[in-house]
Formats: structure tokens, sequence, C-alpha cells
């Protein structure tokens, strides 16, 4: 039988338990440390810059940027519309569909009560345009009334799709 306690094999075992030494070092037994802090991306992604259209009769539509906070559980497209009704102190549509390149909007029944047929112009060219120039992937809106199609408001043609000039 060979001898067990060799020179090589003394030698192995004092280098595996130096290794195995400062791996348990390098591993285990640390303080807890500081939780990192959000990076600005994270707190970018939580802001959307928002083009609104707001109408101003006698020019047309009036520009103005803002910026929103999106909360937890927050859709960026119905913090947009919030924000339009908001500023317009008009109906919030019921609600908005992506389909690819097209937004639906479900208007109420009540959107345009009360409006001549250029207040009414103006504000469905400004929640379209709106919507346009703040997701810029989509190419155009159509709009429902109370979720079905109908060929026309009080006063305009809701039958063909609102785009960008």
């Amino acid at each position: 039988m060979r001898r067990l306690l060799t020179f090589w094999n003394l030698l192995g075992l004092v280098l595996f338990t130096l290794g195995a030494l400062v791996y348990w070092q390098s591993q285990g037994w640390r303080a807890s440390s500081a939780l990192p802090l959000p990076s600005e991306e994270t707190s970018a992604a939580n802001s959307l810059p928002v083009i609104l259209y707001l109408p101003n009769p006698p020019q047309g539509l009036l520009k103005e940027t803002r910026t929103l906070e999106l909360a937890p559980g927050d859709t960026p497209e119905n913090k947009v519309l919030a924000a339009w009704a908001e500023a317009l102190q008009a109906p919030k549509p019921r609600a908005l569909y992506r389909l690819g390149k097209l937004f639906v909007v479900d208007l109420p029944a009540d959107f345009a009560l009360g409006l001549d047929a250029s207040q009414e112009a103006l504000r469905l060219y400004s929640l379209a345009y709106t919507l346009l120039s703040t997701f810029p992937q989509a190419q155009e809106v159509r709009f429902l009334v109370e979720g079905e199609p109908k060929p026309g408001l009080a006063h305009l043609d809701l039958s063909q799709p609102f785009r960008l000039p």
C-alpha cells in the first residue's frame, strides 16, 4: 500500500484549505449593505412628456407641452386622457384602445353637448392631435360614441380617421 502522507498530498491539502478559507471570507458573513438608490432612468420612466393641443377659438389650436408623473398602475394613455379632459374641462373619454398604429377613442354621449360646430370640431381635433403628438407610434385616431361606431357626432363626420396634418 502506498503512503498517504506524502509531501505532495500535504501541499495539496494546504492549498485547498487556503483556497477554501479565501472563498469563505469573500462570500459570507458580510454586514448588510445599503439599498441602491433608483437611477435617473427609473425616474425618467415615471414621467411622460405630453403635447396638449388646446382650443383657441379665433386662431385654432394652441400647442402646450407638459410633463406628467406616472404613478404605479397608471397607463400613459389614461393619464393623457385625464390631463386633456382636465385642461379643457371636458368630459373624459370612456376608453382608449390601441390597435397597431390606430387609436380608437370611445366618447361619452354628452361629449359635444352644448357645443356649436366649430367648438365641437376644435374639441375633437384637440383630442386627436394631442394623442397623435404624444404617442408618435400612432398614425390615426378613430372615434366611437358609447362603444359603437357612429357616422357622426352632433356636427362632424366620424367615419374617417383623424390624422396629423
